[in-house]
């Protein structure tokens, strides 16, 4: 069914189904591992070492779960700064998907990081290195989560919440939404500042790497190159996260809200490949991408599953075709996950002979945490109004009120 995409609406269907125990099983196998890694430590479940500290963890965890959390963020800019008013209907399964992605990957952080007790450190500011690039992201991710998505993510709870046949906690929650309301411009400016600081940092980070990388992912730009990523990936997921919902769900199409996204998520992949490439050419490394050794094979391949999607999707009648769009969403993304971890794992040159593939315990946890988050967005999608919905559609449970504005 195609329509215009106009409330929220909560899924009125049962949550446990075959593919819920599916994931939440995943996720409890996790948590156990995550478990075992604290008595036994990292040196007993992944294959990290002295050379290469990152990993599968930090990779999928802190760059990758980043980047594709970064829906949000980057719809927000959209509705907010440039006045789309037409995404409105899709922010709030934009801003689950960054509190899902961002949330996920802290708390796998949290069993992935080399002593986690020294968490406590954090607590004291004199303990701050104030030169650390690593302290900045974490105080900016940190931030993020606590005083921006979590406001962000507040209107469907105190949706429902407002709906209780309880006076006491509707009248609770209009005045928690009163209190947000007045204070939400500064909320909605820390949402675009806190991710612009450590996305980049993130690619600043890698800079400090030095010749550990390799020169065609080493470059002054690579601040720029992380953050524009975390747009394309941050677009990507969102529009996966639509198609597949209204795949399985029945939610029907808005073709013009899923088509201007696709432009938008094309343009800056081109605008991100011709940035990259005139950076190469700048620094006189451009011929390295045509050796075909081994960084080479992997640069052009990252670089293809990049344009040649970005290039089809220029073509209306590709990108109006649901099956069609999600294939070529998932292969750019595919190509943006792969530069994310590309300069710290793939095109990385550790000080030493090591050598470093993930362990097995490594790739559950990994996929364990992402089914984690995947429960948790079944729940949140079946207990709140928050995915997108046409006319047809409208329910008694869809987003309405004074909750619907935010």
């Amino acid at each position: 069914m195609i329509g215009r995409w106009q409330r929220c609406v909560r899924l009125n269907q049962p949550l446990l189904t075959k593919p819920f125990f599916v994931f939440a099983s995943l996720a409890a196998l996790a948590f156990i591992l995550g478990l075992f890694r604290e008595f036994t430590g990292l040196g007993y479940v992944t294959g990290l070492n002295d050379g290469y500290t990152w990993g599968l963890f930090k990779n999928w965890n802190v760059t990758a779960l980043t980047a594709l959390g970064s829906g949000g963020y980057a719809v927000a800019i959209l509705t907010w700064l440039f006045n789309q008013r037409k995404f409105h209907p899709i922010m709030r399964t934009a801003l689950l998907t960054s509190f899902l992605g961002y949330g996920t990957g802290m708390i796998a952080l949290g069993f992935d990081v080399g002593r986690p007790w020294n968490f406590l450190h954090f607590n004291n500011p004199r303990n701050w290195n104030p030169h650390s690039v690593l302290m900045e992201v974490a105080i900016c991710m940190t931030a993020y989560v606590i005083f921006a998505l979590d406001v962000e993510n507040m209107p469907p709870f105190l949706e429902r919440l407002y709906k209780s046949p309880d006076p006491k906690k509707s009248v609770l929650a209009m005045r928690i939404f009163y209190a947000i309301r007045g204070t939400f411009p500064f909320f909605v400016a820390l949402a675009f500042l806190l991710p612009s600081m450590h996305q980049s940092s993130l690619g600043g980070l890698m800079f400090l790497a030095g010749s550990r990388v390799h020169p065609l992912w080493q470059t002054p730009r690579i601040p720029l190159l992380y953050l524009l990523m975390a747009y394309i990936l941050g677009l990507a997921c969102v529009l996966m996260v639509l198609l597949l919902s209204s795949m399985v769900w029945n939610l029907g199409w808005d073709l013009d809200v899923l088509e201007q996204l696709t432009k938008l998520m094309g343009r800056i992949t081109v605008v991100w490949i011709a940035v990259q490439f005139a950076d190469l050419a700048y620094r006189g490394v451009l011929h390295q991408a045509f050796t075909f050794d081994y960084f080479s094979c992997w640069f052009l391949a990252e670089t293809m599953l990049l344009l040649v999607p970005a290039l089809l999707l220029w073509f209306k009648p590709l990108r109006t075709e649901p099956g069609t769009l999600f294939l070529l969403t998932f292969l750019l993304s595919l190509g943006g996950v792969i530069y994310r971890f590309t300069p710290t794992t793939i095109a990385f040159f550790p000080l030493g002979n090591y050598k470093y593939f993930p362990s097995i315990t490594e790739i559950l946890m990994s996929i364990g945490f992402t089914s984690f988050a995947i429960t948790l967005f079944l729940i949140a999608v079946k207990r709140f109004a928050i995915l997108p919905a046409p006319a047809g559609k409208i329910t008694p449970d869809a987003a309405v009120g004074p909750f619907d504005a935010m």
